[in-house]
C-alpha cells in the first residue's frame, strides 16, 4: 500500500495538471489555425506536412513536474524491521522536611531554597526517569520514577515540613527509601539528597554501604551554612515564634557538610552547595556524565522511501522533452556534459595517478584515501545519513573495508557532524589504521561523543602506542569512571609503556656494553671512490711537501702496540 509523508504536497499535482489542459487546448487551436490556412494536402505539398505543435514535447515536460510533485510528497511502500532502544537516567530525589529546613540562613528557607534548585533543574533533566523521596525521622516515597517531569513538578509544589509524622532526620531511611524505588542493577542510577545534614537517627556509615553495594551513585545538595540560625516556627494565629530546647534556649541548627562528604567518600559521587549560584548547572553537568541504561527495546516498522524513482523518472520525461525539441542537438549536448561532469570531478578527487606500493606493502595496512560520495548522494538531500546507515549495515555484516568506504563518503558530505567522524574512526581502526583514526576521534571527542575517548583509547592500545593510550583512557575513565573496559583496557596500556620503556633500557644498555671500534686513519692523499680528486693550487707544492714529511715523522715516533679491549668496569 502506498502512502505518502508529505501528502500537503500533492496539492502541487495541480499546476502540471492545469498545464497539460492548457498543452492541449494549445495543440486543437493550432491545429484549426493550420486547416485555416491551408488543407493538409497543401501543406504536404509545400512543406512535407504541417508544423508541428509541441504537444508531445510539453507534455513530456509536464509529465517531469508531475513526477517532482510526486517525488516532494515522499511516497513510500514497503517496510523495513527496524529496533529501537530507549536509554535513560534513573533519579530519585530525597528532600529532607524536618524543621530545621525552615531555617532562613539561605534565603527564603533551606527548604524553600532546595524547591527552587530542583524546579529550575527539570527542563534540563528532560528524557530521564526522576522520582521522590521526603524524609524526616522517617522516609516515604511521594512519587515514582516516571519520565512525567511536569507531574514531579507539580508534587515538589506540595512538598512542605510537616509532611512526615516523626520528627527528626533520618539519611538511612531516606536512603533505603530511594534505593527501594531504583532498579535493583544497571548504570545511570543515582540518589540526589538535599538536606542539611543533620542526622538524628539512622547509620551513616551503613548507608554509604548500601549505596556502593547497590552500584548506586550519590549527590549530595549541602542545604544552610555552617554559622546557622535559630528555627521559626509559625502558629495557627499567624503569629511567629522559635523552636526551644528543654531548657527554654532558642535552638540553633547548622548545616553539617561533613555527614554527606561521609556518605560520598564511602560511595561514589559529588557534594555540592545549595548556596552556590552555580549549583543547578553543576548538579544537570554531573547528571549528564552518569552513563546511560537501556530502559526497553522496541520494534519498529520503517516504510520505505521510493521518490527516488519518481525523480529519475521525471528526468527521464524531461530528457524526452529536449529530445523532441527542435534544439535537440543542443539538448543532447548539454545531457552529455551533464552526465560527464561526476567522473571528472571523481578523477579531480582521487588526485590523478596513483604512487607506486612501496617495498613493504603487503605487510601494512593501506593509507586512509579520501572518498568521494556518488554525485546523486551529493544532489539528493540526506545523503550523509544513507551513507552511514549503509556503513552500519556493513559494519553489523563484518564487512569493515565497505563500512570505512561509507562511513568515510558520509564524513565528506557532513564534515562536522561529530558522530561521522567517530563512525569513520572506528572503522578505520578495526582495519588496522588506527594512526589515521586518532585525529577523527579527537574531533569526535571535541564534539561531545562520549565513547570517542574509549574507542581512541582501544585503538591506540591495538597499535602499540602505550603512552597515546593511556591519554585517551584517562580521559574515557574521567568521563565514566565506573566503565569496566576502559579501566582494563588501562592496566594493559600501563604494562604496555612499562614493557617498552624496559625494552628500550635494555636496548641502550646493549649499546654502552659493546666496545668500540676504532676508527681508521685515512690514508694521505686517498679519496673516496668515484669522488673526483681535488687540484692542488699552483704555486704550493713545496709547502704541501712539507707538511706531508713533519706528519709522516709525527707518526713514525707515535707507532706503539694497541692494546687490547678489556673489560669495561661500570661506575653505576
Amino acid at each position: 500500500m502506498v502512502s505518502f509523508a508529505q501528502p500537503a504536497a500533492l496539492w502541487a499535482l495541480l499546476l502540471p495538471a492545469g498545464a497539460a489542459v492548457a498543452v492541449v487546448l494549445r495543440h486543437r487551436r493550432r491545429l484549426l489555425q493550420q486547416r485555416r490556412l491551408a488543407s493538409p494536402a497543401v501543406w504536404k505539398r509545400v512543406m512535407g506536412g504541417a508544423p508541428a505543435t509541441g504537444l508531445y514535447r510539453l507534455l513530456a515536460w509536464a509529465g517531469a513536474a508531475a513526477m517532482v510533485a510526486l517525488a516532494l510528497a515522499r511516497p513510500q511502500w514497503g517496510e523495513l524491521p527496524g529496533e529501537e532502544s530507549v536509554r535513560t537516567r534513573d533519579l530519585v530525589v530525597a528532600v529532607d522536611v524536618s524543621d530545621s529546613m525552615l531555617c532562613p540562613d539561605q534565603r527564603p528557607t533551606r527548604l524553600a531554597r532546595g524547591l527552587e534548585v530542583l524546579n529550575q533543574a527539570l527542563p534540563a533533566l528532560e528524557g530521564n526517569r526522576l522520582g521522590v523521596v521526603v524524609f524526616a525521622g522517617e522516609a516515604y516515597p511521594l512519587v515514582p520514577l516516571t519520565t512525567d517531569l511536569s507531574a514531579v513538578g507539580t508534587f515538589l509544589d506540595g512538598v512542605e515540613p510537616g509532611m512526615v509524622g516523626l520528627p527528626g532526620s533520618n539519611i538511612e531511611g531516606a536512603v533505603a527509601a530511594a534505593l527501594r524505588l531504583l532498579p535493583p542493577e544497571g548504570e545511570g542510577r543515582v540518589v540526589v539528597l538535599i538536606t542539611d545534614g543533620e542526622n538524628l537517627q539512622g547509620d551513616v556509615p551503613a548507608a554509604a554501604g548500601a549505596l556502593r553495594q547497590g552500584g548506586v551513585g550519590v549527590l549530595g545538595i549541602v542545604a544552610g551554612t555552617e554559622r546557622g540560625g535559630p528555627i521559626p516556627m509559625p502558629s495557627p494565629d499567624g503569629s511567629v515564634r522559635y523552636k526551644r530546647d528543654a531548657e527554654g534556649q532558642p535552638v540553633v541548627t547548622r548545616a553539617h557538610p561533613e555527614t554527606l562528604r561521609q556518605l560520598v567518600g564511602d560511595a561514589r559521587g559529588v557534594v555540592l552547595e545549595l548556596g552556590d549560584r552555580e549549583v543547578v548547572r553543576r548538579l544537570v553537568a554531573a547528571v549528564e556524565e552518569l552513563r546511560t541504561r537501556e530502559l526497553e527495546a522496541t520494534r519498529t516498522v520503517q516504510r520505505v522511501e521510493r521518490f527516488p524513482l519518481f525523480l529519475a523518472a521525471a528526468a527521464a520525461l524531461l530528457a524526452t522533452g529536449f529530445a523532441l525539441s527542435p534544439w535537440r542537438r543542443v539538448a543532447l549536448a548539454a545531457l552529455l556534459v551533464v552526465a560527464c561532469l561526476p567522473v571528472v570531478a571523481s578523477a579531480q578527487a582521487s588526485g590523478g595517478s596513483a604512487a607506486p606500493p612501496s617495498a613493504n606493502a603487503s605487510s601494512q595496512p593501506p593509507p586512509a584515501t579520501p572518498v568521494v560520495p556518488p554525485w546523486w548522494q551529493r544532489v539528493v538531500p540526506g545523503g550523509s545519513r544513507r551513507l552511514a546507515r549503509s556503513g552500519v549495515a556493513s559494519w553489523r555484516a563484518g564487512d569493515t573495508e565497505s563500512a570505512a568506504r561509507d562511513f568515510a563518503a558520509a564524513a565528506a558530505l557532513d564534515p562536522d557532524q561529530p558522530d561521522r567522524l567517530y563512525d569513520l574512526g572506528t572503522a578505520l581502526s578495526a582495519s588496522g589504521q588506527g594512526q589515521a583514526a586518532d585525529p577523527l576521534f579527537e574531533r569526535a571527542h571535541a564534539g561531545g561523543v562520549k565513547d570517542a575517548a574509549y574507542n581512541g583509547g582501544t585503538s591506540s592500545l591495538l597499535a602499540g602506542r602505550g603512552e597515546r593510550a593511556l591519554q585517551w583512557l584517562r580521559q574515557a575513565l574521567l568521563a565514566a569512571p565506573d566503565q569496566a573496559d576502559a579501566k582494563r583496557n588501562y592496566e594493559l596500556a600501563l604494562r604496555l609503556l612499562e614493557e617498552q620503556k624496559q625494552q628500550q633500557q635494555q636496548q641502550q644498555q646493549q649499546q654502552q656494553d659493546q666496545p668500540q671500534q676504532p676508527t681508521p686513519t685515512p690514508t694521505p692523499g686517498a679519496a673516496p671512490s668515484g669522488a673526483e680528486p681535488t687540484p692542488t693550487p699552483p704555486g704550493q707544492d713545496a709547502l704541501f711537501s712539507a707538511l706531508d714529511r713533519a706528519e709522516a715523522e709525527a707518526r713514525q715516533e707515535m707507532r706503539s702496540p694497541t692494546p687490547r679491549a678489556r673489560t669495561v668496569d661500570k661506575d653505576w
